[in-house]
């Protein structure tokens, strides 16, 4: 149990990130991250070492946001209409602190319409992760996710550029 807590405390911007992509409203994001605590501790037993242990973790973390994401599709499409008020709200002028919120509010939102594999990636890269560890988890080739990542960063551009988003 105290490797597990010491795990969580270590990935928690991870889960966090993921759980934040694949839900729009809290009371979906507290379950899915709810789930994707429990699947890791269920499946820490089943950890070989054979790959390093964020990879491991990415793997059971994304694999539970799509199996949730499946589940609670119909959930998921709803948009409260709370957040586009939210969102739409902006004729005042704002701090640059509140800007940058705006932004990564703005980027989840254009997260959000990607395909489930593509969103998985696109967070990857955010993270940092290098070529070679996202084809890892996500099992494909280096050449492929280069080319997938051009793709996707390419659907973004044009989702923002759809929402009117100016801050490209």
């Amino acid at each position: 149990m105290e490797n597990f807590k010491a795990i969580i405390d270590e990935y928690h911007p991870i889960l966090y990130k993921i759980g934040r992509s694949y839900t729009r409203h809290r009371a979906d994001f507290d379950d899915l991250y709810q789930e994707m605590l429990i699947q890791i501790y269920q499946s820490l037993k089943s950890f070989r070492g054979e790959s390093r242990m964020s990879t491991w973790l990415y793997r059971v973390a994304l694999n539970t946001a799509m199996t949730f994401n499946r589940n609670n599709h119909k959930r998921q499409n709803e948009v409260a209409e709370a957040d586009i008020a939210r969102l739409e709200r902006q004729e005042e002028p704002i701090s640059e602190a509140r800007k940058t919120d705006w932004d990564v509010e703005m980027l989840y939102e254009a997260i959000h319409e990607l395909k489930k594999d593509d969103r998985a990636m696109i967070l990857l890269h955010l993270e940092g992760k290098q070529y070679c560890d996202i084809a890892d988890i996500m099992g494909i080739s280096k050449t492929n996710t280069g080319v997938k990542l051009m793709r996707i960063r390419k659907r973004l551009q044009t989702i923002l550029t759809r929402k009117g988003y100016e801050r490209i």
